[in-house]
Order: C-alpha cells, then structure tokens, then sequence
C-alpha cells in the first residue's frame, strides 16, 4: 500500500473498529454466560478487528487495481487485433512488391520475439501468483514455526 492511502486507511479502520468497540450487541444473554475476556484479549480482539479492516482496504484496492489492468488488458488486446489486421494488410501488400524485403524478416523475427514475451509473461504471472501464495502460507505458518521455536529450549533444557 502507499503512504499516503495507509495512512487514511489506518485512520479510517481505526475509527470503525472504535465503533464496533462501542457498540452494545442485542443479544446480552449470550454474552453474560461466555466468558468474562481480560484487557489482554480485548487488546488482542481490537488488534484482530485493526488488521481485519486493513486488510479488507486493502484488498478492495487491490480489487480495484485487478479491474483496471483487466479494462486496460482488454482495451489493448482490441488495439492489438485492430494493429495486427494493419500489419497483415501491409505485410502482404510489401510482399507483392518486394518477396524479399529486409523488414518482412524484422517483422518475423519481431513477430517471433512477442511470442516469446508472450510465454515469459505468463511464466511471470504464475510465478507471481505461487510467490502470494507461498506468502499467505508463510503468513499462517508462521505463528507455529515461532511457537514451536519458542518451545524449543524448553524441550532441550529438560532432561530426557
């Protein structure tokens, strides 16, 4: 996220999650037989909420960067199909001309090295999505790994 736009979302999630603090649920009953959360775990709770409204600012950002790369994805791919048709028409009109003009092979070969972007893109996007993907494991993993290691010590300093 910016800067700027994390600072507004932090203040904005900071402000709903006081209000959702604040608000006394209906349902008074159910509460008084769970049981009683310590300043701790209230604290832990407004963290949750805290970090559940970030991140839920950040994922409609995100949304909405995803919608415009596809709007400009398929806005692009109409100018490419319009541009290729151009291309086809000339190509074949330099063709009657001259069969073996030097920018009929450069357009070949640059024909060739899009394809070949082409693949690398792709690759590119795949290897992004398993990167986010190990990321959001590596997220949920985390808090064990460091539990475990935490417990580690313990384990070594007791006698077996």
């Amino acid at each position: 996220m910016s800067g700027v736009g994390s600072s507004t979302q932090l203040a904005a999630a900071t402000t709903e999650a006081a209000t959702v603090s604040t608000v006394v649920p209906a349902d008074t009953d159910r509460i008084s037989s769970s049981p009683t959360l310590t300043a701790v775990d209230m604290k832990e709770l407004e963290e949750l909420r805290l970090r559940n409204q970030l991140l839920r600012a950040e994922n409609a950002e995100l949304q909405s960067k995803l919608e415009d790369e596809r709007t400009q994805r398929r806005q692009s791919q109409l100018d490419e199909n319009h541009y290729s048709l151009e291309a086809k028409a000339c190509r074949e009109a330099i063709e009657k001309i001259d069969s073996k003009a030097q920018v009929l092979a450069l357009h070949d070969e640059l024909h060739h090295l899009r394809k070949k972007c082409d693949i690398y893109a792709a690759a590119l996007e795949e290897s992004r999505s398993y990167f986010f993907e190990m990321k959001r494991l590596y997220m949920e993993v985390s808090p064990h790994l460091r539990s475990f290691s935490g417990d580690a010590p313990a384990h070594h300093a007791a006698p077996s």
